[in-house]
């Protein structure tokens, strides 16, 4: 009875977590004095965007061709130095208002100077200007870089991934601009050239000149999550999750030596053979799972919003806690959200259909959760796979990061980009979350202790797969609403 009324009065403190505000009107927001005092939006006209410009805009983003390769000796500057000349000629209030500095000829960082007197650290909003490389351009509906607006779409490689966060932040501080805004602190940009291929030239050199400068952020924004429908069992309304961490990445490669020879006598062991058996290896000998801090910020703000059942399983989470990594782990989603991933994604060996080969490979990539480690993985697999004959090494070539810290859930920043959400978005649940993937923003953990991966766009399931797979697009009320979003974020934040 002691336990039953504990875990019940457990369940009593799981309360709502969710900032109840109004939903403001589209696209009238706050508007500004002459000294950035707040009026309502009777008070004075409201500048109001032109929203067929900012659908066009999108549409020749993605007509240029800024495409990050795996070797760089492939990519075309051209590309990126048109998209360059492009954006100055589109934004000419942010390129002529705002300090530039460019980064290895290619990645773009932006100043918005704001009150000389503000006590406030500065922002930074990010965004990228690179793409992935087309595997099947016939496949695609529409030419991946045509741009093709139809009745509800623009269509496109970077539609999603990032070119719509890039143009959404420009159009949104080309608006301010226009109605006389000045934050009332410094606001960074960048744009940078090369996530899709490490950031090594791009916003890894940003971040460490921004630190010798002893620039330190208050908050920093990058693309990461988003809005989706479906994500949790128990949720109705569709989940926004702002990304507080993400997983670690590295690439190993295994590599198999054995005996060759005729294929008419094989051994009882062959090359290939060795290989296939280490890859099963791993698929049956998982890392442990376990429910790091992201994941319990993650159901500490969605438990309440379920049914009692799940409440009380949630709000005791340290005695169910098997029960619950247990139906975490049914579904490939939440899974890999509680443990570190190992997958098979590229094998070769061999040279003719009759010939044993004596050397094969595997690359296996592997997304980190927090509490592992990129040496501590290396030594699970060889472990796991404990055959002399296989090498196992890390391919240097690749990206390869620790998993990144954790960001507070309990900043004003944070509850600034909660409140940003609920305004524009209205009917949504909100939560800290943990991103599966890996952006720019990890370069700046010494530049920022509150870093926040977030995109202000709903999507299906369906839709994910459009993010690097084919006929990506945007529809042009998701474009709106996510200049919306930045509008009204970066208002929030200077009335903070």
């Amino acid at each position: 009875m002691v336990l039953v009324t504990w875990m019940l009065w457990n369940m009593s403190q799981f309360t709502s977590k969710q900032i109840n505000v109004l939903p403001i009107d589209h696209i009238s927001l706050y508007n500004f004095d002459k000294n950035q005092n707040i009026l309502d939006s009777t008070d004075i006209p409201t500048i109001d965007l032109n929203k067929n410009i900012s659908i066009q805009n999108l549409s020749e983003a993605i007509k240029y061709k800024t495409i990050s390769y795996q070797d760089s000796i492939y990519s075309d500057p051209i590309h990126f130095l048109s998209f360059h000349k492009f954006l100055e000629r589109t934004y000419p209030a942010v390129f002529n208002t705002l300090n530039k500095t460019v980064f290895s000829n290619y990645s773009i960082l932006l100043k918005w100077n704001g009150k000389s007197n503000s006590p406030h650290n500065p922002i930074l909003l990010m965004a990228h200007m690179d793409v992935v490389p087309i595997e099947n351009p016939e496949s695609w509906t529409h030419p991946p870089f045509s741009g093709i607006i139809d009745d509800s779409y623009i269509w496109g490689r970077g539609a999603l991934d990032d070119k719509s966060s890039l143009i959404a932040i420009l159009e949104s501080i080309e608006y301010l601009l226009g109605s006389g805004f000045t934050p009332n602190r410094d606001i960074y940009i960048a744009f940078g050239h090369d996530e899709e291929n490490t950031g090594k030239y791009g916003n890894s050199l940003i971040s460490e000149s921004l630190f010798q400068e002893g620039i330190y952020f208050d908050m920093v924004l990058d693309e990461g999550s988003i809005i989706s429908n479906g994500i949790i069992q128990g949720i109705e309304k569709p989940v926004a999750v702002i990304g507080i961490a993400e997983k670690g990445y590295v690439s190993l490669e295994l590599i198999v030596n054995h005996t060759s020879g005729h294929s008419s006598m094989p051994k009882d062991q062959t090359t290939i053979g060795k290989l296939s058996k280490a890859i099963i290896s791993l698929e049956r000998h998982k890392m442990d799972s376990k429910i790091i801090k992201p994941v319990q910020h993650f159901f500490n703000f969605l438990g309440p919003e379920m049914s009692i059942q799940n409440r009380f399983l949630l709000s005791n989470s340290s005695f169910f806690s098997t029960s619950i990594l247990n139906r975490l782990d049914q579904d490939p989603l939440t899974s890999a959200m509680i443990r570190t991933t190992i997958a098979p994604t590229m094998v070769s060996g061999g040279v003719k259909s009759n010939i044993l080969p004596s050397t094969a490979r595997a690359i296996v990539n592997i997304r980190i959760r927090q509490g592992d480690s990129i040496s501590k993985v290396k030594n699970h697999v060889i472990n796991v796979i404990n055959d002399p004959d296989i090498t196992v090494k890390i391919i240097e070539s690749d990206l390869y990061s620790e998993p990144s810290e954790v960001s507070s859930v309990d900043s004003p920043e944070f509850s600034i980009i909660h409140k940003t959400i609920k305004e524009i978005f209205a009917d949504v649940m909100v939560s800290p979350g943990l991103v599966l993937t890996t952006t720019d923003s990890r370069h700046y953990e010494k530049n920022s202790k509150n870093i926040y991966r977030f995109m202000p766009v709903q999507l299906d399931a369906k839709d994910l797969s459009m993010i690097h797979g084919k006929n990506e697009r945007i529809s042009k009320e998701s474009l709106l609403t996510m200049i919306q979003f930045y509008i009204q974020l970066i208002k929030n934040i200077h009335a903070s």
